[in-house]
């Protein structure tokens, strides 16, 4: 059974992009799939570039080279924080508001075309039992793929995998105790400081300072 849900979802994703590519070089012919993927993935926001990235789940690189392209293509717009300006934030031009809005409608209409014949009943189940399975599915994707410790509670137990930000900021939290592999369980977490207890000593960090902390969940 699992090998058919396997092969099922393999066939739709191929089949539905391959419609999606299709129409892509019909239409909008300057942008690529990935282009417009991006596109998506900022839709009416304003993002910066580390979450737009982690929205998209591809490295800040990528979605640099991304942005640029979008960016001389005039899809995307940039403009850096007041408040912060190391920050930079990202948002759609009117032509890329368009393109988005377009592309919505495709898959709107293509979504009711597959599922036309479906009787209401048997697609609202169809939808109940998809929403555990991708639920459950990013359950495990957290428990393997590191995240920001930002990403968990109180009183959940994680191990330090990396960090982001600057060698700098490695080096003070090297100096907090916090080093590859410690393991830390979160004591408390607010809008301003998170405490942890990290290898059996109490720490107390910034929200901004913890936010470099990529870990994964650990079970004791």
């Amino acid at each position: 059974m699992y090998l058919e849900i396997e092969a099922l979802l393999d066939e739709f994703y191929k089949t539905y992009y391959k419609i999606e590519e299709i129409n892509l070089n019909q239409v909008i012919k300057c942008l690529t799939t990935t282009e417009l993927h991006v596109i998506e993935a900022i839709g009416e926001e304003s993002l910066t570039m580390n979450e737009l990235a982690d929205k998209l789940g591809i490295t800040m690189g990528t979605a640099s080279v991304a942005v640029n392209k979008l960016t001389d293509k005039y899809f995307i717009e940039r403009n850096r924080s007041e408040s912060d300006r190391r920050k930079v934030f990202v948002q759609l031009s009117k032509k890329g508001l368009l393109a988005y809005k377009y592309h919505g409608n495709f898959h709107s209409n293509i979504l009711e075309k597959v599922t036309s014949e479906i009787p209401k009943e048997k697609l609202n189940t169809f939808v109940e039992v998809f929403k555990i399975i991708v639920n459950n599915l990013n359950k495990v994707k957290k428990d393997i793929q590191p995240e920001s410790i930002l990403s968990f509670e109180k009183g959940d137990i994680v191990q330090v995998s990396s960090f982001k930000g600057s060698p700098a900021i490695r080096k003070y939290l090297n100096e907090k105790g916090i080093v590859i592999k410690s393991l830390i369980k979160i004591l408390d977490i607010n809008k301003h400081i998170i405490m942890l207890l990290v290898d059996g000593d109490e720490k107390v960090i910034s929200i901004d300072d913890a936010s470099d902390i990529m870990v994964t969940r650990n079970y004791v």
